[in-house]
């Protein structure tokens, strides 16, 4: 800490804080940064830079996201005083539907009688023909939160950050619209911009250690259907698909108010043909109207999610999170905001904004909180992909589930599998259970025959075939 105060990288009384970015990661860090501030009784600036409008509606509004609030940042954000608006709720989440090739169970919180806390929202204000009136949207509600906290909203866009040339000296964020530039020194810079806007590559560039995660393109759209049959159909259950497509990891029908909202997630890069591709699996027509044909357009994006994490993501005075550092991989990417937010938050204001006291206040536990448990996520997820591709082993796991005789086992795939498809728990929790010794002892033999009888049907198919 003496370094620190040396160095003078502090946060006091008149310091200056910018905020890159106006989603989740920045408004979580707007609202930890005005609490830490309140209580060191020091007042400072705090102001979130981002030209998005999330009040409007398509494009213009949406931040590229399935909309799931997980029990776990449901209740943070309560303990918080974050209470989401009423208006924001969408649906109120119950139970996951797991569909693979041949067969689907429906999966329930592990705790017998409770009922899960989760929600869906749109991030902006909904697809771009909703006919809804008013303002729906989380990230605009999340805005707002702070902005009654006294955190400024700057509208404009940030051209580009400056490290200064003595150390230690403010951070100069350029920004302004069209031609107009327009120069902030801040004291500490946060870069909560994502992966999907060209300041992650600036960033990069900047030389002081910086290297942005690898990613993938993922599609999205949203379908509307009317709230009746969203209710008879869905219900307050999402639907989770593992297909065994050769470029599909996983996807998912999220239902909201009069929408549902299709997520697909690739093993490469996904386009508009693989989106058509799963929409006319057969699967997933039985959940549409009969006689549905899918519309020649509706509100759809491909943005890029992260498969790995951002190196290096602090230097002096500058803090990069969200999902342009470390998050959670495929599950969680709101909770995961939270969290580096509040760690790094917490980090500025009791232990400095220098390098070093982001490095061992924020990067390090960020990287044994969510890098290394994603190794464990890696292996569950592969372990899975293989599962999902043999029907017959898939096909017994569903049937224990469903049939009820052998309820401890059950349960224990039910919970399994529940915790993979919500992120309810860390991967390596997970792992653990898919691993334990008795659960393990009492599959083998089990999904042993059910590989054999996969090898013999994967034999007498290639044997017809030629």
């Amino acid at each position: 800490m003496s370094k620190i105060n040396n160095n003078n990288l502090v946060l006091r009384n008149g310091s200056k804080i910018a905020i890159i970015g106006g989603g989740p990661a920045g408004s979580f860090f707007a609202h930890f940064a005005s609490r830490y501030a309140a209580e060191m009784g020091i007042d400072v600036t705090i102001k979130i830079f981002d030209i998005k409008s999330f009040c409007q509606k398509g494009p213009r509004g949406c931040n590229m996201c399935a909309g799931v609030i997980s029990e776990n940042l449901f209740t943070k954000l309560e303990e918080e005083g974050i209470n989401i608006a009423q208006h924001c709720v969408q649906k109120k989440i119950e139970c996951y539907y797991f569909q693979m090739q041949d067969d689907g169970v429906l999966l329930h919180h592990p705790a017998s009688g409770h009922t899960p806390r989760i929600v869906t929202v749109f991030r902006g204000n909904g697809p771009l023909r909703s006919i809804h009136e008013g303002n729906v949207s989380f990230d605009d509600f999340l805005l707002n939160h702070v902005k009654e906290r006294g955190v400024e909203l700057v509208s404009e866009v940030v051209k580009e950050f400056r490290l200064p040339d003595t150390k230690g000296d403010p951070v100069k964020v350029i920004y302004g619209n069209g031609d107009s530039k327009n120069e902030f020194d801040a004291d500490l810079v946060v870069g909560a911009f994502g992966v999907n806007t060209g300041m992650m590559e600036k960033a990069g560039k900047m030389n002081f250690g910086y290297k942005p995660p690898k990613t993938v393109r993922t599609c999205q759209c949203e379908i509307m259907l009317s709230p009746e049959y969203i209710e008879k159909t869905f219900g307050n259950n999402v639907f989770v698909f593992a297909l065994a497509k050769e470029k599909l990891k996983f996807a998912s029908i999220t239902p909201k108010a009069d929408y549902v909202t299709v997520s697909l997630v690739g093993k490469t890069d996904l386009t508009r043909k693989n989106l058509i591709d799963f929409l006319n699996h057969p699967a997933v027509r039985k959940l549409m109207p009969k006689d549905w044909e899918i519309p020649k357009s509706f509100c759809m994006c491909i943005s890029r999610i992260p498969v790995t994490y951002g190196k290096h993501s602090y230097t002096d005075r500058i803090v990069i999170l969200g999902d342009a550092s470390i998050s959670r991989s495929y599950k969680s990417g709101i909770e995961s905001a939270f969290n580096m937010a509040k760690l790094s938050a917490y980090t500025a204001f009791k232990q400095g904004v220098s390098e070093g006291a982001f490095k061992e206040g924020y990067f390090k536990p960020a990287k044994r909180l969510l890098a290394r448990d994603n190794l464990y996520g890696i292996i569950m997820l592969k372990i899975n992909d293989y599962l999902s591709s043999q029907k017959q082993i898939a096909n017994v796991n569903i049937k224990i589930i469903k049939s009820g005789k052998d309820r401890e086992t059950a349960n224990k795939i039910n919970e399994i599998l529940w915790n993979m498809l919500t992120g309810n728990r860390p991967y390596k929790e997970i792992f653990h259970l898919a691993t334990n010794p008795r659960l393990v002892l009492k599959m083998l033999p089990i999904n042993s025959f059910a590989w054999a009888r996969q090898k013999r049907d994967d034999i007498s198919a290639w044997l017809r075939r030629n």
